[in-house]
């Protein structure tokens, strides 16, 4: 009975979805028509900051974004690989106000979480490619390194194993 009360209590909430929402420094001039990531972006990022895609806790508080209810995160990250020298452009935020949902182009969010990744070499420039990953995740600051509403998951879990064995 216990752990159907956290279960529901973890998994049935419909609170607002708060996500980091930054880009990459790279990634400020002409943010919204650059085309550089998926297509159909309507809203810039909270902060442009070279640390978007490293420690989430240096931007945590200057980039949360409340997605509202039902939010999705989504973390784009695009990665130039020329011969070890690495290049890269990354941005993050609440899917549902960072792009045109109504647009037919714009791919639709997953209801789960989810990630792509694809690495497509240069012609252009021998032993170069483009590595890039989108996901999608649903969960305060999912798409951080580390997610505290994971930690607290576990925590939970933790806790019942203890009482149910005890």
């Amino acid at each position: 009975m216990l752990s159907f009360l956290i279960y529901s209590l973890l998994f049935t909430s419909t609170d607002a979805i708060k996500c980091f929402s930054c880009a990459s420094n790279n990634m400020k001039e002409n943010f919204l028509t650059k085309q550089r990531g998926p297509g159909g972006r309507i809203q810039l990022p909270r902060t442009f900051s070279d640390d978007c895609n490293g420690s989430t806790n240096i931007i945590r508080d200057r980039s949360a974004d409340d997605c509202g209810a039902g939010g999705i995160c989504v973390k784009w990250t695009q990665t130039v690989n020329n011969s070890g020298a690495y290049s890269q452009m990354t941005f993050r935020g609440c899917y549902n106000k960072m792009f045109n949902l109504n647009d037919p182009s714009v791919f639709k969010p997953p209801n789960h979480s989810f990630c792509t990744h694809s690495e497509v070499d240069l012609a252009c420039l021998s032993d170069a490619s483009v590595i890039e990953d989108t996901c999608w995740c649903q969960g305060d600051s999912c798409n951080g390194a580390n997610s505290s509403h994971f930690n607290l998951i576990l925590l939970l879990f933790f806790v019942v194993f203890l009482l149910a064995t005890h």
